[in-house]
Order: structure tokens, then C-alpha cells, then sequence
């Protein structure tokens, strides 16, 4: 009888002890946008690095409804999204270069976004899914986003994100 309790009791707590852990674990990184969402992310980014500022005016309408239609795209998805496509990363290193009006715009539209995402549970394993997925060096960049973090939540720089988008653009 003693046997059978302490069996049935390792039993248990074993199994009560993976159901708080599955209940606490964060998801696998992964891309969280359709295919059409992959599409604008690239045409936002291509469309910013190939063109002027006065001739993006041209593009203003057009670059403002596809915004619109990844505002749903988590931030470090929208980035995997560029990295994982060479035309689109050339793109974004070569408008990281400009550091204009469009750029500085384009990054300080993340600061929401990425200050939101170091406050969830699973800012680690997301980030790190992240820089996995990126061919990117967690050492190297997580270092980088936090002090663009710190900066942010400070508002000592007009573009506190830049830093980190430039590192990753090379």
C-alpha cells in the first residue's frame, strides 16, 4: 500500500507540476502576418529607401493604407519579416543611411510597440525567437534594444529605436 501511495503520489507531482509549466510557457517565435502583410511590410520599407522625401509625397496615400493594414503585425515580426528577405533588408540599411524626416518617423513608430513588448512575460523567448529567426547575435543586439528601451522610456533621443534598426539593417 505504501508503494502504490508513493507511486501515485510522484504521479501527480509530476503531472501538477508540467501543468503549471505549460500554463507559464511562452510559444515558439514564429511570423505573425498573412502573405499580403508580408507584401506591404516590404513595399513600407522598399518604397521609404528608393525614393526622396519630397517624392515620397507621391506615395503618402498609398504607404499610409499599407501602415494600416500591419498595424496588427507584431513589431519584431514586422523586422523578421524585412531580414528574411534580402531585397527588403538592402532596402532597410540603405534608408537606416538617410536619416531623414521619413526614416526618423519610421523608426519612432515603434516605440509604442517595442516598449509594450519588453513589458509581456515573454519579451525573452520572443526576442531571442527573434534574433534566431534573423540569423541575428542575441549577445551582440539584446544589449542594444535594451539601452534603446532605457532611452525611450527616458525620451533622451528624438529617435531612441534607430541604434538598434541600424544594427540590425547591416
Amino acid at each position: 500500500m505504501r508503494r502504490l501511495t508513493k507511486i501515485l503520489f510522484i504521479f501527480f507531482s509530476f503531472s501538477l507540476g508540467n501543468a503549471q509549466l505549460e500554463g507559464t510557457s511562452c510559444p515558439a517565435f514564429k511570423i505573425e502576418a498573412s502573405v499580403d502583410q508580408k507584401q506591404d511590410v516590404a513595399y513600407i520599407v522598399n518604397t521609404l529607401a528608393k525614393y526622396s522625401s519630397l517624392s515620397l509625397l507621391r506615395y503618402k496615400n498609398d504607404l499610409e493604407s499599407a501602415g494600416s493594414r500591419v498595424r496588427s503585425v507584431p513589431p519584431f515580426a514586422f523586422f523578421a519579416i524585412v531580414l528574411t528577405d534580402p531585397t527588403t533588408k538592402a532596402s532597410l540599411k540603405k534608408l537606416s543611411k538617410k536619416n531623414n524626416t521619413p526614416y526618423k518617423r519610421f523608426c519612432n513608430g515603434f516605440i509604442d510597440e517595442f516598449q509594450n513588448e519588453v513589458t509581456k512575460s515573454c519579451f525573452n523567448a520572443t526576442f531571442d525567437g527573434f534574433c534566431k529567426s534573423s540569423k541575428l547575435d542575441v549577445k551582440k543586439i539584446k544589449p542594444l534594444f535594451l539601452k534603446c528601451y532605457k532611452s525611450s522610456k527616458q525620451r533622451t533621443s528624438g529617435t531612441p529605436f534607430a541604434p538598434f534598426i541600424e544594427a540590425i539593417a547591416k
